[in-house]
């Protein structure tokens, strides 16, 4: 490969020391940077300087977060996160990691940070550094970004089945060869009552971790992603389509960062890639594409622990089969920048105390201590998968050079923790889906039955539930523990039905029993993947709209972008019936005087006939605010229909809220139980309104109506949800978006759904960084988006949103992928939220949100005719002499 220097006067030729050979970057009219290098080793040392170029404070920030050390950069309030984060312990698992890695993996993480290296050594550091009374940047190092890497990846109320049956597998038409349906699970356990306060405070103390309090957040809003891929056979060109939408939270800079990556001895990638992290970890090269979805597999245990004093380091010990272990103490320190103006790089060691421990406890059959409590003798661990060596970026490694799905199926039995579902097609016409990860076995399951609480629960850490040890391992092999082999993970290459989706949802149907643990491993033992997965609206929807594109037919690539669009509630589709029914049979002669009550509420009948007409869409209804029907940013007033369907938006969105306060919240009260949250509770809503409130349990979640017919009560509740909805509605709640106003037409829901874009410093933020992107309503934040909870589109909010600022989202699609491999080549176009460059002012901080917004793409450039009609610089990097 040649690679030519400057044309003209007004491209750059740059020294850099620690090149080995001459390297080519050019940048397209979408700041996305194509670099080509005659080495992979100098194409990753540039991939790290352009990074730092454009996402030096970002990736910075990423990598303290895994280190337990962001405290350090921004100051004391991250301090709680610090604590947390070195107690599980990130940067212990990393550091196992690199001594794991291969020497190709070494070696690349040896290019990718010296090229970050070498551009701090060039350059002042980002203004974020002068903010934070910052002049030092400690070294990048190869261990940075493989912790990096790390970092980024019951009954009538908790229930397993989804609220949509949508379920990759069975829908895709395969069978699940290695599994039969025959084991009774054990039901759970009582938590220890000792244990109680322990679990508490452990999972307040989580939610005020950012990091951490994402996990609770997939359950609680709905984090995930979408992926799905449609035969050759079924499309208009004759080529897989591949599609794939992770879902992050939505900041600025966004958490992707797009590039190409070409080297002569056979690198050839291109998509999105984390900054901090080498090679391209979303996207395609020459031959495949592929995306990920992640897949809730559960691989982490807790464990109570019995703990009493000892002679050992820590002074403690925990009880195991009646013996007693030491309990490691990993001694830890702690500093925070003092952000003193009189000082510039002042970090303070911070003192040991009840909040600030001096010490890692390590129980070291299990994991570390996350709580204690040595007067009662109790403490929980946790045990993660993740502890130890891992080896992900070996699976990206690989995926970024492969060149069949046999090269992919290879390379993902690597891909150790952040268990994920990868789509993928190929330009010989195939398309597959894998999962993976590193799932442990259980020496309880592996018997074939539950030995007291479940894995989703907290396990007796004293015998009986450990996780089995690995004779032998193999090459892929990095926790030591036995686990799932691949060939027994769902997955499946050209299935029968020509399509397959995963949206989070369960993989292989084995949750839609309300029931987890009834499944066996033909080869004995239960076959256990998690407690459940997302409540598939999203994999339900996707699934209408494919097999709707399919019976049509041919489906073409436009049909792709427009189901990732796609903003209709599936929850209304079963709920809106409902209600709807509920409320034509209060109307009717004979209906107990307490239902007609409601459907003589004028606002009720409105409402109830606002939602006839409601084809379940859920656009803003507002000039100012952002719809997929808008172009390339560029806002349009609502029709007619979009008010419409706007109000009906509203008026379900507050209802749904009430219904899940009157149909659930009220009785759990009653019984001193807490709310469940969103997903939870929507799928125990339907449950319940499904079975007239009977719960499995016996109870009667409805009887507080006073009515003697079950479904006149679900009536009742249905209908009464709808009134208090209203009242709401034209209350101070929702005040500063409707003014107290009674006439429905003006709750207009791009009024209540709106986001804030939020960057580290307020001024960062957008709405407010930079032009062209105020509020969208006056005296609210945010900008105003068509989608809500469930929607494909993701934009979720809480399903109990009682108020003007609660239907605010805050994480969404971080990058919006369609690819149609083939011969040729691999067409695709794609989109980030935010842009390209973490530095404010820059003409690429934003570039990419106007389309975002509205659902435009832009098109991957890979030829080098592509990429010269869209360059608008070039610079030659060469080796310093």
């Amino acid at each position: 490969m040649c690679i030519a220097p400057p044309a003209s006067a007004d491209e750059r030729s740059v020294a850099v020391a620690g090149l080995r050979g001459p390297v080519s970057v050019v940048r397209d009219v979408d700041g996305v940077a194509h670099v080509r290098a005659l080495s992979e080793r100098d194409a990753l040392f540039m991939q790290g300087w352009l990074h730092a170029e454009d996402r030096l404070f970002q990736a910075d920030t990423l990598r303290r977060t895994a280190s337990g050390t962001l405290a350090e950069l921004v100051g004391a309030s991250a301090l709680p996160q610090d604590v947390q984060l070195r107690t599980i312990g990130l940067r212990r698992a990393a550091e196992q990691s690199l001594a794991a890695a291969s020497p190709e993996l070494r070696a690349g993480l040896e290019a990718y940070a010296a090229g970050v290296n070498a551009w701090v050594a060039a350059h002042a550091l980002p203004a974020d550094y002068a903010r934070l009374r910052l002049t030092k940047f400690s070294p990048w190092t190869p261990g940075d970004d493989d912790r990096l890497a790390q970092a980024l990846f019951f009954g009538d109320v908790y229930r397993s089945a989804p609220f949509d049956p949508a379920s990759t597998l069975p829908d895709a038409g395969a069978p699940l060869p290695w599994v039969s349906v025959a084991a009774a699970a054990a039901r759970p356990a009582a938590v220890p009552a000792s244990l109680a306060p322990l679990l508490s405070r452990q999972l307040e103390q989580t939610k005020r971790v950012p990091l951490l309090e994402r996990v609770l957040a997939r359950r609680q809003h709905q984090i995930g992603s979408n992926e799905w891929a449609v035969s050759a056979r079924l499309t208009a060109d004759g080529r897989p389509l591949v599609a794939n939408d992770p879902h992050l939270s939505l900041g600025l800079p966004s958490n992707l960062y797009d590039q190409h990556l070409v080297s002569a001895d056979g690198l050839d990638a291109i998509g999105s890639s984390f900054p901090g992290v080498p090679w391209i970890v979303l996207g395609q090269n020459r031959r495949i594409a592929w995306g990920s979805t992640t897949t809730a597999y559960d691989v982490t245990d807790a464990y109570a622990e019995r703990i009493v004093p000892a002679k050992t380091a820590s002074g403690l010990a925990s009880v195991y089969q009646g013996a007693n272990e030491a309990i490691v103490p990993i001694p830890i320190t702690f500093k925070v920048n003092a952000l003193d103006p009189s000082r510039s790089d002042a970090l303070d060691t911070v003192p040991p105390s009840a909040e600030v421990p001096p010490a890692v406890l390590l129980v070291p059959r299990h994991g570390p201590v996350v709580q204690m409590d040595t007067a009662a003798g109790s403490a929980i661990t946790i045990q993660w998968i993740g502890a130890g060596p891992t080896r992900e970026l070996d699976a990206y490694r690989l995926l970024n050079r492969a060149a069949s799905l046999e090269d992919v199926r290879a390379a993902l039995q690597y891909f150790d923790v952040g268990s994920q579902n990868f789509v993928v097609g190929d330009v010989d016409g195939r398309m597959a889906w894998f999962t993976s990860g590193e799932v442990p076995l259980r020496e309880d399951l592996q018997a074939g039955a539950v030995a007291g609480a479940p894995p989703y629960l907290v396990r007796n850490g004293q015998g009986g539930n450990e996780w089995l040890k690995k004779a032998s391992p193999g090459p892929t092999d990095a926790s030591g523990y036995e686990t799932l082999p691949f060939a027994e993970m769902p997955q499946l290459i050209d299935p029968p039905e020509g399509f397959f989706v995963n949206a989070n949802n369960d993989p292989a149907g084995l949750t839609l029993d309300n029931n987890p643990l009834n499944q066996r491993r033909v080869g004995g033992g239960l076959y256990y993947l998690g407690p459940g997965f997302d409540f598939a609206t999203r994999a339900g929807r996707i699934t209408q709209r494919l097999r709707a594109a399919i019976a049509a037919g041919p489906v073409a690539r436009r049909e792709m972008a427009s189901i990732q669009a796609d903003t209709v509630l599936v929850d209304a589709q079963v709920f809106v019936p409902l209600l709807l029914r509920a409320y034509d049979g209060a109307r009717a002669a004979g209906a107990p005087a307490a239902l007609q009550a409601l459907a003589a509420d004028a606002r009720v009948a409105e409402a109830a006939e606002r939602l006839r007409r409601w084809g379940f869409d859920t656009p803003t209804g507002i000039e100012t605010g952002y719809d997929a029907s808008d172009f390339n940013g560029q806002r349009r007033a609502p029709t007619q229909r979009e008010i419409d369907a706007s109000v009906a938006a509203t008026i379900h969105a507050v209802w749904r809220g009430q219904a899940i306060a009157l149909g659930l919240d009220r009785t759990l009260a009653q019984y001193g139980l807490p709310q469940p949250g969103s997903q939870e509770a929507m799928k125990s809503l339907r449950h319940l309104v499904e079975r007239d409130g009977i719960g499995v349990s016996g109870v009667d979640f409805f009887a507080w109506t006073g009515l003697a017919d079950a479904a006149q009560r679900r009536d009742y509740v249905l209908l009464k949800a709808l009134q208090d909805a209203l009242e709401l509605l034209a209350g101070p709640a929702f005040e500063r978006a409707f003014a107290r106003s009674t006439n429905l037409a003006d709750y207009r829901w791009g009024k209540l759904h709106r986001i804030v874009l939020a960057g580290v410093f307020a001024d960062e933020s957008i709405p407010g960084a930079t032009p062209g992107f105020e509020p969208s309503v006056a005296g609210l934040p945010g900008l105003s988006v068509d989608g809500g909870l469930g929607t494909v589109d993701v934009a979720n909010h809480a399903a109990r949103a009682a108020d003007d600022g609660s239907f605010m989202f805050s994480s969404g699609p971080n990058r919006r992928y369609v690819g149609a491999p083939g011969p040729g080549g691999i067409p695709a176009r794609s989109i980030l939220p935010g842009g390209q460059s973490g530095v404010l002012g820059s003409e690429d901080y934003a570039n990419f949100l106007g389309r975002w917004l509205s659902n435009e793409t832009y098109p991957f450039r890979v030829t080098a005719a592509e990429i010269q009609r869209a360059a608008v610089s070039r610079t030659l990097y060469r080796p310093a002499r």
